[in-house]
């Protein structure tokens, strides 16, 4: 399959699982980092980037961006800055990925984060 396929149907997964929620999901024309945004009236609006796998990255940080990532055929749907505050507890801020690079990820999240992350867990 085509990485690009595999987002369209990624994508499809949790923009169904927000419209059972009652809200509207949109794509914008340039996404300067969101993939899409999820709105419900009066005034909520959920600024969503997908990624294939758990990870972090400075350019998210501060923006109210929720990262959305499938792990161990689960969905998650949570706050990139509080990724980022869970990171930092286990070390992860340590990794060279993140001081030179500025981003860290793992294809599978280990014991101590997948426990971190269980109240972040959507069921599709």
């Amino acid at each position: 399959m085509y990485p690009q396929a595999q987002e369209v149907i990624n994508r499809n997964e949790i923009s169904s699982y927000l419209l059972k929620q009652g809200y509207g999901v949109f794509l914008p024309v340039y996404d300067r980092g969101i993939d899409f945004i999820a709105y419900r009236e009066p005034d909520e609006f959920l600024l969503v980037q997908l990624k294939s796998r758990w990870l972090i990255n400075k350019k998210y940080q501060g923006r109210n961006i929720l990262l959305a990532y499938k792990d161990r055929d689960h969905w998650y749907l949570a706050p990139h800055d509080e990724l980022v505050a869970i990171a930092s507890r286990n070390g992860w801020l340590e990794r060279r990925s993140w001081i030179d690079g500025g981003e860290t990820s793992c294809a599978k999240m280990p014991k101590h984060l997948w426990e971190e992350c269980q109240k972040y867990r959507i069921d599709t």
